[in-house]
């Protein structure tokens, strides 16, 4: 008998990724603000999206490999009270330096929170994978469009001093999740499956897709620091006003990850993330070549693009990586982002010295360096559910 999704666990387990993902989503809006206050250039800018994104690229893929070996169900509300604690810390912090902190330490949690949730939504998903990780995934991206918003808000009517109320949903979150803990472990014990009924990882093609993901998120990383500050330098917008882009973004983000797992399964999944490639590339180039008024809706497509591409990445990532769960999530949400985020100086660097417009249009050029490594993929199958 079919194994529908379990959709109240699955529901709930969204709601949390909603929350812990809004601290991580309102990092690019909190940049201008920082610059404004502490005289930034755009190397210093990009330092701030480092330090969101690096302690991903580490602590993820060791935080999967150990839930491969050892329940670690307890990290979900850990991780997500660090990160609203450390979002809610950045606005008081007056260098600097310990902005940056504050800022680490809110990645610190944002990256614990995902290999385990990766691993339940999974559970929850049951003979459904890609359309359960499509409803899962759309939980962050409703997170980071509400991110830019919320600290927008909070920092125009209370100063950055109002950062301190975004912690406040991530701690009802948690505390929902420290009472659950029986469950989950109970759930974690009827799910355990040796690695010889899973059969083995294909780490080959895994370590392909990592590829495709790493240039992925070098393109999105790239987007969220710098559009808003190509909107205020250059289409002289307002810092209000630029900073909706990144909601713009993040809302289409939304659509994107919903729709882009019910396509992979209808045409395939390597098929569409070519197809997505080609078509991020040049909603990308769109974005900063066309008058203003326009930019909002390119940037929009990009971002959904961008967002469907991810939701497939990640299931084929489980497909590849079948027999590690929590190694194989823990390095495509993880080191594959982080690596991509931490590309962010490099482009900082670029904008400084030959001007941040074209250091937009080289950026357009990286998904079409991903559908090269597409080719290159071999087709996904459907993972067996197993009570």
């Amino acid at each position: 008998m079919r194994k529908t999704i379990d959709h109240h666990n699955l529901l709930l387990l969204t709601s949390a990724h909603i929350f812990n993902d809004m601290n991580q989503g309102a990092i690019p809006a909190l940049i201008p603000f920082i610059v404004s206050t502490q005289g930034l250039n755009y190397i210093g800018a990009a330092g701030i999206t480092v330090a969101s994104t690096l302690i991903s690229s580490l602590l993820q893929p060791l935080l999967g490999l150990a839930s491969d070996r050892k329940p670690i169900s307890w990290i979900l509300p850990v991780g997500l009270i660090l990160g609203g604690l450390g979002l809610a810390m950045s606005g008081f912090m007056p260098t600097y330096a310990l902005v940056l902190g504050a800022i680490l330490l809110s990645g610190i949690g944002t990256a614990a929170f995902h290999p385990e949730a990766y691993r339940f939504a999974n559970y929850f998903s049951r003979e459904q994978t890609a359309t359960g990780m499509s409803i899962f995934s759309v939980g962050g991206n409703v997170g980071f469009a509400i991110g830019p918003l919320a600290l927008t808000f909070c920092a125009l009517h209370w100063g950055l001093s109002g950062t301190k109320l975004l912690v406040i949903p991530s701690a009802i979150m948690a505390a929902i999740y420290v009472f659950n803990q029986p469950r989950l472990k109970h759930l974690r014990r009827e799910k355990q499956i040796s690695l010889h009924s899973q059969g083995k990882s294909d780490w080959h093609s895994f370590r392909l897709l990592l590829f495709i993901i790493v240039v992925r998120s070098m393109a999105y990383y790239s987007l969220s620091t710098f559009i808003p500050l190509f909107l205020i330098n250059l289409r002289h917008f307002s810092t209000p006003l630029a900073n909706s882009s990144l909601t713009v973004m993040s809302v289409a983000s939304v659509f994107g990850a919903l729709f882009g797992g019910a396509l992979a399964d209808r045409w395939g999944h390597k098929r569409v993330l070519f197809v997505l490639a080609i078509l991020v590339s040049l909603t990308i180039f769109f974005s900063v070549a066309i008058p203003s008024w326009l930019c909002f809706i390119f940037l929009a497509l990009a971002s959904a693009g961008l967002a469907a591409s991810f939701t497939i990445s990640m299931v084929m990532g489980q497909q590849y990586g079948r027999a590690n769960l929590g190694l194989a999530s823990g390095l495509t949400t993880g080191l594959a982002i982080g690596l991509g985020g931490i590309s962010a100086p490099f482009f900082g660097w670029l904008a400084d010295s030959i001007g941040l417009t074209f250091t937009l249009y080289l950026n357009a050029l990286l998904p079409l360096l991903a559908a090269l490594i597409v080719l290159r993929l071999p087709n996904t199958f459907s993972m067996e559910y197993i009570e």
